[in-house]
């Protein structure tokens, strides 16, 4: 190469060295950061950690229990993280200890070439998309048999159970189809019901939520590692909550309805009349033959990122494991922070009081969308993201900035994405269309177009399900 040619070379290097270094570096630590996350919440090895077992003993989460050659283990579970989950139940307990094993996964990960089942381990597939389906309902029977059928003095039931597993683990009330359920799901969240308000009224729509599987174990025991996916890691709230005991009122599932603007008209006359009748228990709990340990949370995730970005050299803040809210609002509250000089924003109520450059802020918890009449395909992270590029585009931020919220499952709403990421260089990109794919709810269409989807962040399924995460990065100018 001619000399000149190498100096100018070198000269165009350097300049975008120097100009895009530190919007890169920050925007891969970011990056970097929402991995360790994930990886911190990694199904099989937490499941690992969580069971021991020795000659004359077996130790579950915090539970104990004395082993003899009598005792045989069932292994249940449901939800997205189930398969890791069963992986590293199955790395700690083996036959002859291992009676049986019986998952149930999302349709999703599903192989090209599944594993056939047999006597001792069976694996379903059902809940295609977040939702309740024929094949959740058949699995679930089969596996209240086995319940039955292998339920004994000497048998430990050890539930997995993870976010995703109401749609997976469904046995709706006498006189409910499965149709019946998914129609309230939708009513809801097009309503912009929360987790908490739309576990807590599935509930009372089902055979096996809200504890009732205990009903069916009535001479052996149980214990459950759970993977959280609410907010607050309520037991009896997370995948239906199948075997807590509830703690809302009777009252709840009336207010709630009320306070989405739910009724007979968009739930249908025979899931209004199961709502209102209170439904009688068959038979009792045994309230000291049950426990359950909570293995991974969005709090433990959280944790990952702050020592990815401390170690990056960002002073970091976990400002809340509780993020809830509108998600387009509370993206819109994020570009108020970018533009801001002061920090004050609601979004910061939590923080320290001395924020020091470079920052980093990291947020989790799990918001709502309030679909539009006809809306496009989206999800709550996406939604959040683009409000903020939205919202950004009428701003001058006042900080060089990276913003980030993606799902820790690997699926945003029923998308293949995760979520989004932008920093200030999108904010030059023309985007004449996103305001009205904002109004939509077409985020995911919008950030696959976005320059050339640079800024979609699409992971593939973590196997693992710990609602979500924002993190912010500002640097000056």
């Amino acid at each position: 190469m001619r000399p000149i040619l190498v100096l100018i070379l070198s000269a165009l290097i350097a300049l975008n060295s120097a100009y895009s270094t530190p919007e890169m570096s920050a925007r891969k630590a970011v990056r970097v950061a929402f991995a360790k996350c994930v990886g911190a919440v990694e199904p099989r090895s937490i499941v690992q950690e969580a069971i021991r077992v020795s000659a004359d003993r077996i130790s579950i989460g915090n539970s104990h229990f004395p082993r003899s050659n009598a005792t045989k283990i069932v292994l249940l579970g449901f939800g997205k993280a189930v398969l890791l989950m069963g992986r590293g139940a199955g790395d700690r307990l083996t036959a002859p200890l291992l009676q049986k094993t019986f998952l149930i996964a999302p349709s999703e990960q599903k192989p090209k070439s599944p594993e056939n089942s047999t006597r001792i381990r069976e694996i379903w597939y059902g809940g295609r998309n977040n939702l309740p389906d024929a094949k959740s309902v058949s699995a679930t029977t089969s596996m209240l048999s086995e319940i039955d059928r292998l339920d004994s003095p000497d048998t430990i039931f050890v539930f997995l159970i993870s976010g995703g597993g109401s749609a997976l683990f469904c046995s709706p009330r006498r006189n409910l189809v499965v149709e019946d359920k998914v129609k309230t799901i939708k009513a809801m969240q097009a309503a912009g019901a929360t987790i908490q308000q739309l576990n807590t009224v599935r509930q009372n729509i089902s055979e096996v939520k809200g504890g009732k599987v205990l009903r069916r174990i009535r001479h052996g025991q149980s214990v459950s590692l759970i993977i959280s996916d609410v907010i607050g890691d309520p037991i009896d709230l997370i995948a239906g909550g199948p075997t807590a005991i509830p703690t809302q009122s009777e009252g709840s599932v009336e207010h709630i309805l009320k306070d989405l603007g739910v009724g007979q008209r968009e739930l249908g006359s025979v899931v209004w009349s199961a709502l209102k009748q209170k439904e009688k228990d068959t038979s009792p709990i045994r309230k000291d033959h049950f426990a359950n340990h909570i293995i991974a949370s969005n709090r433990i995730a959280l944790r990952a990122a702050y020592e990815s970005l401390t170690s990056a050299g960002f002073h970091t803040s976990i400002i809340t494991s509780s993020l809830s809210g509108n998600a387009a609002e509370i993206g819109r509250q994020f570009a108020d922070l970018i533009a801001s000089e002061s920090f004050d924003s609601p979004l910061l109520k939590n923080a320290s009081a001395n924020l020091q450059y470079p920052i980093a802020l990291l947020f989790g918890g799990e918001t709502t969308v309030k679909l539009a009449a006809h809306p496009g395909k989206g999800g709550r992270n996406q939604e959040m993201v683009l409000a903020c590029f939205d919202a950004l585009k009428s701003q001058t931020p006042a900080h060089q900035f990276v913003f980030l919220s993606a799902g820790s499952d690997g699926q945003d709403g029923p998308t293949d994405a995760a979520g989004a990421i932008i920093t200030n260089s999108d904010l030059l990109v023309p985007s004449p269309t996103s305001s009205a794919s904002l109004a939509a709810s077409d985020s995911y269409n919008f950030w696959k177009h976005f320059n050339n989807g640079k800024s979609h962040l699409i992971t593939g399924p973590s196997g693992t399900n710990v609602m979500d995460i924002q993190i912010l990065v500002l640097n000056k100018l």
